[in-house]
């Protein structure tokens, strides 16, 4: 229905990014990979949706960053529509998309409880830069499902690279143990690593 209402897939995905995430920039790439889109079609949807104003776009250290434009004449509505359909930018479950608007998130996963793992001391592992305060509406959620206190663990991406390097049994067993992978870029560092 919204591909209909909207004139695209991309478009969509999008709109619900920036309509969800006020007072956020988003660099193109970023976009790209946060939507799951093609870097052709985000481009040529930023432009479209920049031309009628409803997206404004500031230059900083060589990139361009996107964010809704809120003096938009219909941005209310808009943004109104996107929230009360719970329509996510990717088309994912409110917990991962909660997770990746918490901060700049590499990597995200359920574990122990959530995956019938009782002899995990850890529910959520995530690896990235963390708002605890944007974090702590996600673990509300998680704490009703699990009926008790969510055990989490949150670590920087060069403290996770400095123990992946020292093979630091904490981590080893984490990463080794049963989980629900919501979010994975580490899959690409680990990659630009070897090269």
């Amino acid at each position: 229905m919204y591909e209909t209402l909207f004139g695209s897939k991309t478009r969509v995905k999008l709109l619900a990014l920036m309509l969800t995430n006020t007072g956020r920039a988003f660099y193109v790439r970023e976009i790209t990979r946060t939507i799951d889109e093609q870097i052709n079609s985000v481009r040529r949807e930023l432009l479209n949706l920049k031309s009628i104003g409803l997206l404004r776009s500031t230059e900083k250290k060589g990139k361009i960053y996107y964010e809704a434009n809120p003096k938009f004449e219909f941005y209310t509505e808009l943004k109104r529509i996107f929230e009360k359909t719970g329509h996510t930018p990717t088309g994912e479950d409110k917990t991962t998309f909660g997770i990746r608007k918490s901060g700049d998130i590499e990597y995200a996963a359920l574990m122990g409880s959530f995956v019938g793992d009782a002899a995990s001391q850890v529910d959520l592992f995530i690896v990235g830069e963390v708002d605890k305060r944007k974090l702590k509406s996600v673990l509300g959620h998680l704490e009703k499902e699990l009926g008790r206190e969510t055990n989490f663990c949150v670590m920087t991406v060069n403290e996770y690279n400095d123990r992946r390097m020292l093979f630091d049994r904490f981590l080893t067993e984490l990463m080794s143990s049963p989980k629900k992978i919501l979010i994975d870029n580490l899959k690409e560092e680990e990659t630009k690593d070897e090269e």
